[in-house]
């Protein structure tokens, strides 16, 4: 999987709009982290209504504020990788979440930053309030993919 990052460049027209090197360093630590979050929150929905063990062990994975989006997809793809699963699905539903970013990040990248994980389960707990606003609290729809948030941490 090649590693493509977004830059400040790809967000600002003129780089030189930012009064100095620390706001830049900060906007671009914020893109790290709304594109991770982006990234996330697209594969959980991608992957929600399959089933698999390396599930439970994505599940369970952690990472820090400097880890890019496409570290953590290196990380969810060797989970599925040691899982023996089919390839091919999962490569492309990685594939689809990475580029999700690309699109709704120049849109949502302060409310990405803003919800930024640095696990999984917290972001499946993200999902978990985003779909009870979405659907309400009767209609959250969830097909199995993955455990309930509260589930895995008992």
């Amino acid at each position: 999987m090649q590693e493509e990052m977004i830059t400040c460049a790809d967000m600002q027209d003129d780089a030189s709009n930012f009064k100095d090197e620390a706001s830049k360093i900060n906007f671009e630590k914020m893109m790290i982290s709304a594109r991770r979050t982006a990234f996330v929150a697209r594969f959980i929905v991608l992957r929600e209504g399959k089933r698999t063990k390396a599930h439970r062990v994505i599940e369970n994975m952690s990472w820090d504020d400097s880890t890019t989006a496409e570290q953590v997809a290196m990380m969810f793809r060797q989970a599925f990788i040691e899982n023996g699963d089919n390839m091919a699905p999962v490569d492309r539903d990685i594939r689809r979440a990475l580029d999700q970013t690309k699109r709704s990040l120049k849109f949502f990248v302060a409310e990405y930053a803003k919800r930024s994980t640095l696990s999984f389960i917290d972001a499946l707990w993200d999902y978990e309030r985003s779909n009870t606003l979405l659907f309400g609290e009767d209609e959250n729809p969830r097909s199995g993919g993955w455990r309930m948030p509260s589930e895995i941490e008992k």
